[in-house]
């Protein structure tokens, strides 16, 4: 690329806000230092996207996108493969470049590079026809390169760990990955799927709870993909029998990114997990937990006290981790000392002492807990209670003046105590540490761009008895408003965008520190008498709000 050019593309990536003065000197100096094309370097330190790089690009050399070219023209348009001017699917592939169609004499061409003009020269020649091109991301040229695929016949790579480790540093494996974890952050997903089936490797993301498909990258990338993965992550890539866990940290838009990564071995080969944890803005504060406002009441008081245990429970992945630092983030302040055990340490806090948990080591829940208290702390977290020798030693914690907040797997808060006396711990002993429990899920909300009122939301819920709920907790604001959304591109055509929590809780008072120590399985019972408000009412309220819908409530909470 040419000097001139060059430094057009920066101006271009500078004036639609997409590169800051900072990312581009960093890039310039990885690149005076250790070599390598600029637009390269930005992608892999995450200052832009690769659709930022194609946008610009066309804007530079005044050429279509394939998406515009897509709005232009038919699908049906698309050149049959097996003819392909009879140039070959390699060819093809080696050239990244893909034949589109023949528009009025016009061959249309889909490439990568916009600068190379030698496919064109090539289809010139030989049909003596008019070649025009597209600019197109990697990702969407893949997915047109994947009809060349004969259902029998892949790309086989070679299985030597240096084999693996050449093309997992390949710039076309390098481009699919970062583009991959950019398409997932940019549709906000908290989870990437990297799995292999026969004949099959396929990339799906989590938004909202709900995978979607995203991308097959085809079967003869497979080992290149995930070596290039367990590279990031400090894996062994030649270890494909056992699984093997690891963490990526990187930055994507220009923001740093902490990503959990797990691999599974299958009979069909490895597949891979990836969680996108944002640990700069990935904790709330209170208020944005967006709480009624008696739970909001309720967990304040909590938080004021010295001492006992307040317990978060829940299944996996319904923010309880982004609860408590909500929690915490009402609590952090000079005047106390705050300490965290967790497996792993999620978001990264100033402020607090966050310590990382590494069982194969025997650096256990307990034993880094009892360390703690040793520590002199005055609040504690515990990631997860998962034993009866960590629940006992947050027990002693509560009960020698430390104010522990811990999580629980359990279904509803009134079976954390039925848990923990599961574990072994005696039920005086949690009558009177625990001063409060909280149970959550979360459940999309609905899409704004295309909700429009429910009028069969009042009939649904009297239906299913929850009419009027709004009347049993007078004091909450709550203008009924029965909402459904048909689905838009926004929401990825589902009707949901985002999600948030539903909540039931309760602080302990003396007649349940009773029932608890005497008769733990009627603290159900005693709750439903005194006006408590389940996951399920919660969820109900939510409905009426139009926050989210009846049908999306019964699917999460039942």
């Amino acid at each position: 690329m040419s000097e001139v050019s060059m430094l057009s593309l920066e101006r271009i990536l500078l004036k639609n806000g997409v590169l800051q003065d900072s990312d581009l000197a960093r890039a310039e100096s990885a690149v005076k230092n250790y070599g390598g094309q600029l637009e390269d370097v930005l992608l892999g330190q995450g200052a832009c996207s690769e659709e930022d790089i194609l946008a610009a690009n066309a804007e530079l050399f005044g050429v279509k996108t394939y998406q515009q070219w897509l709005a232009e023209n038919s699908l049906q348009a698309i050149t049959e493969v097996t003819n392909a001017y009879e140039l070959g699917k390699k060819w093809w592939q080696e050239q990244q470049a893909f034949p589109l169609a023949e528009v009025d004499d016009v061959i249309w061409i889909a490439t990568t590079d916009i600068k190379d003009n030698f496919v064109q020269t090539v289809l010139a020649r030989k049909t003596s026809k008019t070649v025009e091109s597209v600019i197109i991301v990697s990702h969407e040229l893949r997915q047109l390169l994947g009809l060349f695929e004969d259902a029998d016949q892949h790309l086989s790579l070679a299985a030597d760990a240096q084999s693996l480790r050449d093309l997992a540093t390949g710039a076309p494996i390098i481009h699919f990955v970062n583009d991959i974890i950019q398409r997932a952050v940019d549709a906000k997903a908290s989870d990437i799927h990297f799995e292999s089936y026969r004949g099959v490797f396929r990339v799906r993301i989590r938004v909202d709870g709900v995978m979607h498909e995203i991308d097959r990258p085809g079967i003869g990338m497979q080992a290149a993909i995930v070596s290039r993965l367990k590279l990031m992550a400090n894996l062994d890539i030649s270890e494909k029998r056992l699984p093997q866990d690891g963490r990526i940290r990187t930055r994507v838009s220009g923001k740093d990114l902490d990503i959990r990564v797990a691999t599974t071995p299958g009979v069909a080969g490895e597949s891979l997990v990836l969680r996108l944890l944002d640990s700069v803005d990935g904790v709330s504060s209170l208020t944005e937990l967006d709480m009624f406002e008696d739970h909001l009441e309720t967990t304040g008081k909590l938080l004021a006290s010295s001492s006992g245990i307040i317990i978060v429970t829940g299944p996996t992945g319904s923010g309880k981790t982004t609860s408590l630092y909500a929690f915490l983030s009402e609590l952090i302040g000079d005047e106390r000392k705050i300490i965290t055990v967790e497996d792993p340490v999620e978001y990264q806090t100033p402020g607090i002492t966050q310590i990382q948990v590494h069982s194969e080591i025997g650096l256990s829940f307990a034993s880094v807990l009892r360390s703690v208290l040793r520590q002199d702390p005055d609040i504690i977290l515990v990631g997860e209670i998962r034993d009866r020798e960590t629940a006992e030693t947050a027990v002693q914690a509560a009960l020698t003046g430390h104010l522990v907040l811990a999580t629980l797997h359990t279904n509803d808060a009134a079976s954390a105590f039925v848990r923990l006396m599961d574990m072994g711990v005696e039920s005086y002993l949690l009558a009177t540490s625990v001063i409060g429990v909280m149970a959550q899920r979360l459940v999309r909300k609905s899409c704004i761009h295309c909700k429009s009122p429910d009028q069969t939301g009042s009939g649904q819920a009297e239906a299913l008895g929850y009419v009027d709920l709004e009347k049993k907790w007078p004091g909450l604001s709550v203008d009924k408003n029965y909402a459904e959304s048909e689905g838009c591109p926004v929401c990825l055509g589902t009707g949901f965008a985002g999600r948030r929590s539903i909540f039931e809780m309760f602080a302990v008072n003396e007649t349940m520190r009773h029932i608890i120590s005497t008769k733990p399985e009627q603290l159900s019972a005693h709750l439903a008498e005194s006006g408590f408000r389940s996951l399920k009412e919660d969820g109900m309220l939510r409905a009426a709000a139009g926050d989210t819908t009846i049908s999306e409530v019964i699917r999460v909470a039942g």
